[in-house]
């Protein structure tokens, strides 16, 4: 009896130790991250590398992802501009976090964020394991329903290739034809999450879903400044275009408050009765 109660005890205290050192680390990348927001304010903006390799298309054997802007970084030929190899595979979450840094201009403390959360959602080991691009199409980790580029995984179980006629129906809504606005994606989610919870019998999208969605249309804005001459081939071909650099210049990479502060304008903007839209199907 007193073997269980010692063990009991034992396994309580590391649970506990474990939940206070995930806290105690979400801390300090925050203060990380609030760092280097305020230092964006008060240094000169940075250079970004617009020199872009050859596109090659994905062969059948590479993995790819639900993820437009993992899969385009594939371009970058490997090793040498490149740290993970162009196949998809075996990617440490570090390689995947300093990428998206080095290309994108995501802070170094938002990408080791997410890297780490999305450690957590594949159940692996940030600092020793590897994924390849596939596994973050799991559905409800990061991937989600009434997505902007691709049909819900109940009908369409390959979340590798975006859809076409999804990407122009975004770029569509764009009222000079050039630039896409905040107020457009909110309208382009509206109407995928209407269409999407009419259509999926297994429909699902929880808060921290809905925010993806948000983060997701960001990106559209932050980065490529709502360009649709960029964006197209950007999310159709998932190609990054030619003489393009990433539009976000901040000394210290996009950190969570800028972000999250673009995510929010076009969460606001969503009609709130989206359940109640009707789509002709």
């Amino acid at each position: 009896m007193g073997y269980w109660i010692v063990t009991a005890s034992r396994n309580i205290a590391a649970s506990l130790w474990s939940l206070l050192a995930r806290i105690g680390g979400f801390i300090l990348v925050f203060v990380w991250d609030t760092t280097l927001f305020t230092l964006n304010m008060i240094t000169p903006r940075k250079q970004m590398d617009a020199n872009w390799p050859e596109f090659l298309p994905p062969t059948v054997q590479d993995s790819r992802s639900c993820c437009p802007a993992l899969n385009a970084l594939r371009q970058v030929p490997f090793p040498i501009y490149c740290i993970f190899p162009r196949d998809g595979r075996g990617i440490t979450f570090k390689q995947l976090g300093d990428e998206v840094h080095r290309y994108y201009n995501f802070s170094p403390s938002f990408c080791y964020f997410v890297c780490n959360f999305l450690a957590g959602i594949l159940r692996r080991d940030y600092k020793n394991a590897t994924l390849d691009l596939s596994d973050i199409s799991v559905h409800n980790g990061i991937e989600h329903d009434g997505s902007l580029t691709r049909y819900d995984t109940f009908t369409h179980p390959d979340q590798s290739k975006p859809d076409e006629g999804l990407v122009n129906d975004l770029l569509s809504l764009s009222k000079d034809g050039k630039t896409i606005t905040a107020s457009d994606l909110s309208q382009a989610i509206t109407t995928r999450m209407a269409h999407s919870k009419q259509t999926n019998g297994q429909f699902s999208l929880s808060t921290i879903h809905s925010f993806f969605a948000g983060n997701n249309a960001a990106t559209l804005l932050l980065l490529f400044d709502g360009n649709i001459e960029d964006i197209k081939p950007f999310l159709i071909e998932e190609r990054i275009p030619t003489g393009w650099s990433s539009k976000f210049r901040a000394r210290f990479g996009l950190t969570m408050p800028t972000f999250n502060a673009t995510t929010f304008r076009i969460l606001f903007g969503i009609d709130p009765s989206w359940q109640k839209v009707k789509i002709q199907i």
